[in-house]
């Protein structure tokens, strides 16, 4: 019987919601190692604060209507389909390297350099603390190729399409 309960309390727990971190660089460490190993995280919204969980709520409402409230196609690609932390959809990460965040108080800047493919990513992630542990509040892309700020991203439509 001890087994059995055993086995349930463990299966609740990875089927659970999100895991607390109580430092940020144990919060990146755990963002990347899945992609380290070619592997996929199953939802990145584990990681993100409750702002950019709101930012991308707001941003798929928006998506859901043109301008003048008419439906957009449910078929239609969703504009921030890339995931932010690989810079792409795909992912073969090599020469990962996970710079020490700076804490201040609540919030904390780290940045995070890899070449996935044939492309060099520098990002800078933007943490916070909230009641639940550390959290993902912001990603900016500041390598020579594209330059993006995701929550600018989220907020505003730079496709002009809304």
């Amino acid at each position: 019987m001890r087994q059995f309960t055993a086995a349930i309390v463990i299966a609740f727990m990875s089927a659970g919601g999100a895991q607390a971190f109580e430092d940020p660089r144990a919060l990146l460490d755990a963002i990347y190692q899945p992609y380290a190993s070619g592997a996929r995280h199953d939802g990145l919204e584990q990681f993100y604060s409750t702002r950019l969980k709101a930012l991308y709520a707001a941003n798929l409402q928006r998506q859901s209507a043109d301008p003048a409230g008419v439906p957009v196609d449910p078929n239609a690609p969703d504009l921030l389909s890339f995931d932010p932390f690989i810079e792409g959809q795909n992912s073969l990460l090599l020469d990962l390297a996970i710079g020490q965040p700076v804490v201040q108080g609540e919030r904390a800047l780290a940045t995070v350099t890899f070449h996935n493919f044939d492309h060099t990513s520098l990002l800078g992630v933007a943490l916070v603390r909230e009641a639940d542990g550390w959290k993902v509040d912001d990603i900016a892309s500041m390598g020579s190729d594209e330059n993006w700020l995701l929550s600018w991203l989220l907020q505003y439509d730079p496709f002009g399409l809304n």
